[in-house]
C-alpha cells in the first residue's frame, strides 16, 4: 500500500521499509530520534495519531466528535462513538475543562473516523490508564474491520508488548522482529548470538550486536539498548563469562561493554577514566584504572 524507506530513517543503506498494509496493524519500537523522522516522512495521506488533538476549547466533546464525522464524511455515528469510547458522561463538557484521558480518547475517535486509510500512531499509550489501553485495542479492531492500515511506533518496548505480542525493533542495523521464542537451532552455547531478557511479562531474545552495555545495579543486572533497560537473570560474573568470546569486556566491577559500541576513552585525571559509548547520549561508563591498558589493546586489535 504505502511505505517509508528505512534508509531514509536511519540514514544508512538499507533495502527494508515500513509498510502500511490494509487491515493490518504493525508495532515497531525505535529510538526517539527515529520516531521523529518517521513522523516527518509519513505521507500526506497518512493520519498521524498522537496523544492529543487540535482543541477548540469552547466546543464540547460531543461537538468535536460531530465535527470529525462531518469533516471526514464518516459513516460512523457520533453518539455511538461517544458511547463506545465511554465519553457520554462528559459529552457536554467543553474541551478546556477536560482531562488528558478524555482528550486521548478523542484522538482515538478522530483516527477511527478519519477518511484516510493509513494511520501512523506515535507513542499512543503515553500516560494511558488501563481503560484507555483497552479503548486503544478497540480502536485497532475497528480499523482492521474497516480495512485501515495501522503502524504503531513507540520508544518503549514494554508499551509495544502491551499493544501486540508480535513487535519489531528499528535500530541502526535495520528492522528486526523481536523474538519471544528461541529457535531450537540457536539454543546452543557454542554459537551464542542472542541473550535472554525480560520485557513486560515476556521473555525476549536480544541480538548481541544490539547491546551497548550491561550493568549491575542494586542486585539486578540490566542490558542497555537504545535508551532502554531489560533485566536478565544471570549475575554480572556469569554474563561476563558467557560473553567473553563475543566482543564484550568487563571494564568495571559493575559494567560490561560491547567493544564494537565504544566511541572513545576519556582521561579525566591520572587515575580516572570513562568509556564513551557510540549512542545518542554518548553514555559515559566508568573504566577501572587497572583495565585502562588492556581495553586500549583490545580496541585496536
Amino acid at each position: 500500500m504505502r511505505e517509508i524507506r528505512i534508509a531514509d530513517v536511519i540514514d544508512k543503506e538499507n533495502d527494508q521499509s515500513i509498510k502500511f498494509r490494509s487491515g493490518v496493524s504493525s508495532v515497531i519500537q525505535m529510538p526517539v530520534e527515529y520516531i521523529d523522522r518517521v513522523a516527518e516522512l509519513a505521507f500526506k495521506d497518512v493520519h498521524i495519531l498522537e496523544n492529543t488533538v487540535p482543541v477548540y476549547e469552547r466546543l464540547t466533546v460531543k461537538d468535536h466528535v460531530r465535527f470529525y464525522k462531518k469533516w471526514n464524511k464518516s459513516g460512523l455515528g457520533a453518539a455511538d462513538m461517544l458511547r463506545q469510547y465511554k465519553l457520554e458522561a462528559v459529552s457536554h463538557t467543553r474541551l478546556a475543562l477536560c482531562t488528558a484521558e478524555t482528550i486521548q480518547r478523542l484522538a482515538y475517535i478522530q483516527a477511527v473516523m478519519s477518511d484516510r486509510q493509513a494511520v501512523l500512531a506515535v507513542n499512543p499509550l503515553y500516560n494511558a490508564g488501563i481503560e484507555n489501553i483497552r479503548l486503544f485495542h478497540k480502536m485497532m479492531e475497528q480499523m482492521a474491520q474497516g480495512g485501515k492500515a495501522l503502524v504503531v511506533i513507540t520508544s518503549s518496548t514494554e508499551e509495544a508488548f502491551v499493544i501486540s505480542s508480535k513487535i519489531a525493533r528499528l535500530s541502526e542495523q535495520g528492522l528486526k522482529e523481536v523474538e519471544t521464542e528461541m529457535p531450537e537451532e540457536r539454543n546452543s552455547q557454542t554459537s551464542l548470538k542472542r541473550i535472554k531478557a525480560k520485557a513486560q511479562d515476556k521473555t525476549i531474545f536480544i541480538d548481541l550486536e544490539d547491546i551497548e552495555y550491561i550493568e549491575s545495579n542494586e542486585g539486578k543486572v540490566y542490558i542497555n539498548i537504545s535508551r532502554e533497560k531489560f533485566i536478565i537473570e544471570s549475575t554480572l560474573a556469569e554474563t561476563e563469562k558467557k560473553l567473553a568470546d563475543y566482543g564484550f569486556y568487563r571494564c568495571h566491577r559493575s559494567y560490561i561493554v560491547n567493544l564494537d559500541k565504544v566511541k572513545e576513552i576519556i582521561t579525566w585525571s591520572k587515575n580516572t577514566y570513562s568509556i564513551v559509548m557510540e549512542n545518542q547520549e554518548k553514555t559515559k561508563i566508568p573504566l577501572s584504572r587497572t583495565k585502562y591498558s588492556e581495553i586500549q589493546e583490545l580496541l585496536v586489535m
